[in-house]
């Protein structure tokens, strides 16, 4: 006890916490310099380099130090990096189209439209409206008018996301472009290119078959979007409805899978249209002799040794469709509805249920005499098959009682 109050004041100072300030346990071991971390430059060398600064020259937070090469201020928004190619601006479209110095202000007004209607094509009616109003103005030649009519056509070929606007274009142009030169309209030259197309259909299916197919494309949409009036009738132009099925015809030649899918993609698209406006042609008397012909060709290809399964199977949905009316409400008047005519050759025809339908409490769809049945009886009302029990339970409240249970009974062994 008298030795421990002997300690000297040093040992008793240092203490044993972390950072010690001397020996722990009693240690008088001289204590060692901390290692200096791996890499740290001494103290020495930095303070010579702090010295050696020239802090007369001012700091420019630009210098080149601080800007990043790859990120240097030479980047625009309007890039080509940031803009989709199909979404160019309307000055590089315009260049795609071997701009020439001096190009016609008709060309330039016409690409920025189709610019625009590709970017908002809700906004339709009032860019076809100032386009017209601006095209009015400075065609004054008719090759202007001819380079126009090549630039809707050439786009409306080789750009599936502007064949459908661009026929409604042609429309609207046919019906309010007013300039007319050496007795031709702007309808009148896209007709004629369309005919220039139509005549080297056999040509383009060996050196060019996707050109064909985009033309047969945009042919069914311009078919359905173009009109024309005769007189007091506003009509479609009749010879465009003339030449697709030529057109598929032609594709069919070559049964191979995008021509394929070409017929079948035309033909959903307008088959609807070109059977009605067939069917009422009077020379037909209400038959459509040519979409038979069509359909019969498709059968005859589903055939075809070797065609993917896939492709079959579009052709022959195809064919059903059409037997069921390409999936419209049945006409007023279906084309051979005798005995014998095209109803009885294709039984889908015309033949849709209309009725609605309903339901037993276990899930079974009941058929109109079933329902018709029951509603005779009283069963089908509020207290029967509409108590939410029944639907919960499949379990009728009160039942049908004997005699209705019987007749029910004897209602379904006829059925059956």
């Amino acid at each position: 006890f008298t030795s421990t109050r002997d300690m000297s004041l040093d040992t008793i100072a240092q203490g044993r916490g972390r950072g010690g300030r001397g020996a722990p346990f009693g240690n008088s071991e001289q204590r060692k310099e901390l290692r200096r971390p791996i890499g740290a430059p001494a103290v020495e060398s930095l303070v010579g380099q702090v010295q050696n600064l020239d802090l007369k020259n001012p700091f420019n937070i630009n210098a080149n130090e601080f800007v990043p090469t790859k990120f240097a201020p030479r980047l625009s928004v309007s890039a080509s990096e940031f803009v989709p190619g199909q979404y160019e601006s309307a000055k590089e479209v315009s260049k795609g189209v071997g701009e020439e110095p001096g190009q016609h202000p008709s060309v330039t007004i016409l690409y920025e439209a189709m610019y625009q209607l590709t970017l908002e094509p809700g906004r339709f009616d009032s860019i076809a409206r100032k386009l017209t109003k601006d095209l009015n103005e400075v065609i004054q030649d008719y090759e202007t008018l001819e380079a126009l009519a090549e630039i809707i056509l050439e786009n409306g070929i080789n750009e599936p996301n502007f064949r459908y606007t661009g026929a409604r274009l042609c429309d609207y142009l046919s019906l309010h472009l007013t300039v007319i030169i050496e007795g031709a309209t702007l309808r009148q030259i896209i007709m004629q290119k369309c005919n220039r197309e139509f005549k080297q259909r056999e040509g383009l299916l060996g050196n060019n078959a996707e050109r064909l197919r985009g033309f047969i494309l945009f042919l069914a949409e311009l078919f359905q979007q173009l009109e024309i009036q005769v007189g007091a009738v506003v009509q479609r132009v009749a010879v465009l409805g003339d030449a697709l099925p030529q057109l598929l015809s032609t594709l069919a030649s070559q049964p191979e899978k995008e021509n394929v899918k070409c017929i079948v993609q035309t033909l959903k698209c307008c088959g609807a249209v070109l059977e009605e406006e067939e069917r009422n042609k009077p020379s037909n008397t209400g038959s459509t002799p040519t979409m038979d012909k069509s359909m019969e060709e498709l059968v005859q290809l589903a055939d075809t040794p070797d065609l993917e399964a896939s492709l079959v199977e579009m052709l022959k949905s195809l064919v059903k469709l059409r037997r069921a009316n390409w999936g419209h409400s049945p006409p007023s008047s279906v084309a051979g509805a005798g005995p014998g005519g095209v109803a009885d050759q294709m039984p889908g025809l015309g033949t849709y249920q209309l009725d609605p339908t309903f339901y037993a409490p276990d899930g079974e769809a009941l058929t109109m005499e079933e329902y018709s049945f029951l509603e005779e009886y009283g069963v089908n009302d509020e207290d029967g098959f509409s108590e939410p029990m029944a639907w919960s339970t499949g379990e009728e409240p009160g039942g049908m009682g004997d005699e209705a249970e019987a007749a029910y009974e004897e209602f379904l062994r006829l059925q059956s």
